[in-house]
């Protein structure tokens, strides 16, 4: 059952340690249980950017048991592959994640701290000192603004940052609110990510209800070659009170999240189904880091085949990453030109078999012609022995 046993026990065990979202607790080094602030998706009309630091937290979050991090980390770390994080913009002043952000246009400023925590989600460094990493600890992260600064969603901008994110080279692009496959803009920027052999991986469902109260509707299905993640709990789980949506691909852990904010190197906490999508982001790093030549429609296949079968199956990175095939021979090399050897020199003991060889031919020869003459006379005395006359000669 692969590791479904071992995934359910450190699933139950970790539950007692997060709470509920947007708080979650941690066990720190002393045993004591650390709240952790929740990161925000959108702010509030009047409401500054997010300035307060995040809490220190030593302990490791039940992600890195749950989806067995170590274990996967020995064959990749998603080191060569960039991430673009299409979202509220990503920083580069946590720590973990300090050197290996790129940036398109704006996007360096990130005034509500989601897009950071997301990209700490997929690429997050593991430092001395504390529990937490990123699912590809080795992967860069480009960041690429996705919405208003303020986090409000814009479909306008969520499609062109997806466009100029594949343009930018970024082998994984995740997104921080569902895609319309209907929306010509989205299937515009799509059909960029094609032609660049970038894999798009986007939430399945909205991380929080619309604002006024209003009743949710479920979110649009994504495009075919997206990949659409639904986010689970420590439980594995969504609760009940969870957006809804429509289609989804896969499902990942988007609960009770640890990841680190835009000020400070203190830790926060976040949930939604983009929050599943930043974990596979980072785990598509780790196949693609793995297997260089496998292409954005292998990765995503490699993702669906690795993970644990369900209903919807759960995200496996372990299973991603050792369980693609080898690549096969590319069609042309059957119809190859043959491979002409030189002849081997002669030597002393092929002499001697060639010498060999003849003189059994030879006295085959010679039995044949024997057996000619032999035979004819031998059928017609009826195969008597013949008699001899006075002088010793044959009489017949």
């Amino acid at each position: 059952m692969r590791r479904r046993t071992r995934l359910l026990l450190c699933t139950t065990v970790l539950a007692a340690l997060a709470g509920p979202a947007p708080l979650a607790a941690a066990q720190g080094a002393n045993d004591d249980p650390t709240t952790l602030p929740g990161v925000p998706d959108v702010l509030a009309p009047g409401q500054g950017c997010t300035t307060v630091p995040g809490k220190d937290t030593a302990a490791a979050p039940w992600t890195r048991g749950a989806l067995g991090l170590e274990q996967v980390w020995r064959l990749s770390r998603g080191r060569g592959v960039t991430v673009a994080v299409v979202g509220s913009g990503v920083s580069d002043g946590p720590a973990v994640l300090a050197g290996r952000v790129r940036v398109l246009g704006d996007a360096g400023r990130d005034c509500v701290g989601r897009g950071t925590f997301q990209a700490g989600l997929v690429a997050g460094a593991a430092l001395p000192g504390q529990g937490f990493s990123g699912v590809a600890p080795e992967a860069r992260i480009l960041a690429v603004r996705g919405t208003g600064e303020r986090g409000e969603p814009d479909a306008a901008r969520l499609a062109a940052g997806v466009r100029e994110a594949a343009e930018a080279g970024a082998g994984v692009i995740t997104v921080t609110a569902p895609l319309d496959g209907t929306d010509p803009r989205v299937l515009e920027a799509m059909a960029v990510a094609r032609s660049k052999d970038a894999l798009v991986i986007a939430p399945a469902a909205a991380d929080g209800t619309p604002p006024g109260g209003a009743d949710p509707q479920p979110a649009p299905v994504a495009p075919a070659q997206a990949l659409a993640v639904l986010d689970t709990g420590p439980q594995g789980t969504r609760p009940e009170s969870a957006p809804p949506f429509r289609h989804a691909d896969m499902s990942a852990p988007g609960g009770a999240l640890v990841g680190p904010g835009p000020v400070g190197d203190g830790k926060w906490t976040g949930s939604g189904a983009s929050m599943a999508a930043a974990i596979t982001a980072g785990t598509a790093a780790l196949v693609r880091s793995y297997h260089p030549g496998l292409n954005a429609e292998g990765v995503r296949e490699a993702l669906l085949a690795g993970a644990y079968p369900g209903d919807l199956p759960a995200l496996d990175p372990y299973g991603a990453v050792s369980g693609v095939a080898p690549a096969k021979a590319p069609a042309e090399a059957a119809y190859a030109d043959p491979v002409v050897l030189p002849e081997a020199p002669r030597t002393a003991g092929a002499r001697t078999t060639a010498l060999l060889v003849a003189a059994v031919a030879a006295g085959t020869v010679l039995l044949v012609a024997f057996l000619a003459v032999v035979l004819p006379r031998g059928r017609g005395r009826g195969w008597r022995p013949g008699r001899l006359d006075d002088r010793g000669t044959s009489a017949g």
